[in-house]
């Protein structure tokens, strides 16, 4: 009995459903509840009311993005996975999945369309000899070494080039060269989305001896951006003006070939540009591939970028469901900011929630701070309804903004806002925020209209942020070194204080909470080297109140980030005043 409930959990824990609806949320905190169709190297593809939209991996979160990837992931299995088999547990009961693979002492099937993870011991001797044998069969047939692509160690290497790298058993890998260290070469596939570690070992001689090549080659063009960023500075350049910031120039890489983008930004390895009539997405060159004409024309470009965002900002008019905002510098995009010397609060253009940033240099190597400094935390006000077109398929969904009433003029000197407006149903909404030096309260209520057959519920949402951006990649002592003592320390109304240390498993975490205890909260509250030099504590009201906890998506570790909601046990449309969800971001 207790291996058949272990199965169901499993399938609840690691299935995900590609043909559901689920949230897509961007950067500043906006969400389409949308269904996947499909990931390319640089977007997503999601269908929204019936519209297909490609949605830019750069304008997304990271849990939008760690979705993503796993709806990606879930696709490719069911599209790559073979015949339905059954399979039999020691209790023998049966089901019909597709095998997918074995991962260690894990069984991967495709059941139903989604895609779980069982221990292999719980099958039956016979249904465990199908898993190897399936295994056997999905070994790839090695390339042999006489068909891959020779390489001219002797001639002009490029490393913006793909090129093929082979093992000793002769199977080949495609990808651009990136690093390489003692025991492991890191090349970079599918048009940089996506980084592979090939042990060095098991590099054939002549991957082995290009990969040294190219490595020697990178030493050399780090030298070169070094001396090229000094010289870059003492550059006289001619004169441009915040409108070429706009439009598209014409550049020539040191190959002669020229190229017409509109330069966005860059730093002193790399330059970022802009095709749009091609791509909403930017692409990134090294300095060291243009012409010294197109060198001075590019730091031209990159000063003037610099002073304007360090400028009095242009303000962006409102319009339809977005408040007026600032259209560049520091608080681009925000249409209020609040400033405290150890954190920051913006409320973006969206007007339905805020984000809370830290002020702190970087989170670890190559991810630096932002204008206002690392967020940590978005806070929103959500609404959601149950649509029943398809009476046999339900779906929720949230409700979105049709217009303001008025915008507030952008300000970095407002401690209270209230917003009032329609949704698309033409139910109304006031959504209200005030935020002091000790923290932040937020209380709203909405309203459907007269004779709405599919009734708005109401919630404010909270998101603590992933704390370490490169987790993926990173090993567990790298990571101790940035999350340091980090732990969300949760008040259950009943029962004791709940630790939840960052680098300690959910799983191995939920081994030793209560049950339930995390479902209604009496405070939540996220410290430790992380959120230096701030405590971030959600006090919310408890009687006729609930916070509830959920985990991100995809979420292995506390340290990958949690959701909160906060809502009303009864009445589902307010958050009265005198029950306002509070946030207090305290000293250290």
């Amino acid at each position: 009995m207790r291996i058949f409930i272990f199965f169901l959990l499993s399938i609840t824990a690691y299935g995900i459903n590609t043909e559901s609806i689920h949230p897509f949320t961007d950067i500043n905190g906006r969400t389409l509840q949308a269904k996947f169709i499909e990931a390319g190297p640089d977007s997503v593809k999601i269908e929204w009311n019936g519209q297909v939209f490609d949605l830019p991996f750069s304008s997304l979160n990271a849990e939008t993005k760690a979705l993503t990837r796993l709806l990606a992931r879930t696709a490719q299995a069911r599209k790559s996975s073979g015949e339905i088999e059954k399979w039999t547990d020691k209790q023998g009961r049966t089901i019909k999945a597709k095998f997918l693979k074995l991962d260690g002492d894990k069984l991967v099937l495709d059941w139903n369309g989604k895609v779980v993870s069982l221990p292999l011991d719980m099958f039956d001797s016979k249904s465990q000899e199908l898993a190897r044998s399936l295994v056997k069969d999905q070994v790839p047939t090695p390339v042999p070494a006489n068909s891959s692509v020779k390489i001219n160690l002797d001639g002009k290497l490029n490393l913006n080039l793909e090129y093929p790298w082979q093992n000793t058993s002769g199977q080949t890998a495609t990808g651009t060269f990136v690093e390489l260290s003692k025991t492991t070469l890191k090349i970079s596939m599918s048009r940089g989305s996506r980084e592979v570690d090939i042990p060095v070992d098991s590099l054939n001689e002549d991957s082995l001896a290009l990969a040294k090549k190219l490595q020697t080659l990178a030493s050399g063009e780090q030298k070169k951006l070094a001396a090229l960023a000094k010289k870059r500075k003492a550059m006289k350049v001619a004169a441009v003006t915040e409108a070429d910031l706009d439009i598209e120039h014409e550049f020539t890489n040191s190959n002669g070939q020229a190229v017409k983008a509109q330069f966005i930004e860059a730093d002193d390895k790399m330059v970022s540009l802009l095709m749009p009539r091609r791509s909403k997405v930017p692409f990134k060159l090294a300095w060291t591939s243009f012409t010294d004409e197109s060198v001075a024309k590019l730091e031209a470009l990159r000063r003037k970028r610099v002073e304007v965002d360090n400028a009095k900002p242009r303000i962006i008019a409102a319009k339809g469901n977005r408040l007026s905002y600032y259209g560049s510098g520091k608080y681009k995009g925000y249409n209020t900011v609040f400033e405290a010397e150890t954190y920051a609060v913006g409320v973006p253009a969206s007007g339905t929630g805020l984000n809370i940033f830290v002020k702190q240099e970087a989170v670890e190597d190559g991810v630096s701070a932002g204008p206002l400094g690392i967020l940590r935390m978005s806070v929103g006000f959500a609404t959601r309804y149950t649509d029943r077109t398809n009476p046999e398929r339900s779906r929720r969904r949230s409700r979105g903004i049709k217009n303001f009433d008025s915008s507030p003029e952008p300000s970095t000197e407002r401690d209270e806002i209230k917003l009032t407006g329609k949704f698309t149903n033409d139910g109304t909404f006031e959504y209200n925020i005030r935020m002091t030096r000790k923290g932040l309260e937020f209380w709203s209520r909405i309203k459907d209209p007269s004779g709405e057959k599919w009734p708005t519920s109401h919630h404010v949402g909270m998101s603590f942020k992933g704390t370490v951006p490169k987790v993926k990649d990173m090993q567990m002592n790298k990571i101790k070194a940035v999350i340091g003592d980090g732990a969300f320390y949760a008040q259950p109304v009943d029962g004791k204080t709940v630790k939840l240390p960052f680098e300690v498993s959910w799983q191995d975490l939920m081994k030793k909470v209560p049950r339930g205890a995390l479902n209604n909260l009496k405070s939540i509250e996220a410290k430790g080297a992380p959120y230096d030099p701030i405590r971030i504590v959600v006090t919310p009201f408890v009687k006729d109140m609930r916070l509830d906890y959920d985990r991100s998506y995809a979420s292995t570790f506390p340290l990958q980030g949690m959701s909160l909601d906060y809502a009303s046990v009864e009445k589902r449309t307010e958050i009265p005043r005198n029950r306002a969800l509070k946030i207090n971001l305290l000293p250290k």
